[in-house]
């Protein structure tokens, strides 16, 4: 199945969306398109050492651009992300 321009735009928007929701104090993030399991490239600051930390995460292509509309597999979604990027620094509030 080819790749179309709109569904990249939908998974990096809803990536972005979701680590944004983390609430991480610094990062940045690449989405790499495969063909059934996409991979997302975390980089933040790290809580432990002040350094930064990068973290790869495989995430399947529908499930990504599902969460694009359905909250529940958003949801999903940011949960696993946020036990993986548990070592990440938080915003102060």
């Amino acid at each position: 199945m080819s790749l179309t321009t709109v569904e990249i735009a939908k998974a990096r928007d809803v990536a972005g969306r979701i680590l944004d929701e983390l609430l991480l104090d610094a990062y940045i993030f690449e989405l790499e398109p495969r063909d059934d399991v996409w991979e997302l490239t975390v980089e933040c600051a790290c809580d432990i050492d002040g350094g930064w930390e990068s973290i790869t995460l495989q995430i399947p292509r529908k499930i990504l651009l599902d969460s694009f509309d359905n909250e529940t597999a958003k949801e999903r979604l940011f949960e696993y992300w946020k036990k993986m990027l548990a070592d990440c620094k938080l915003r102060q509030a």
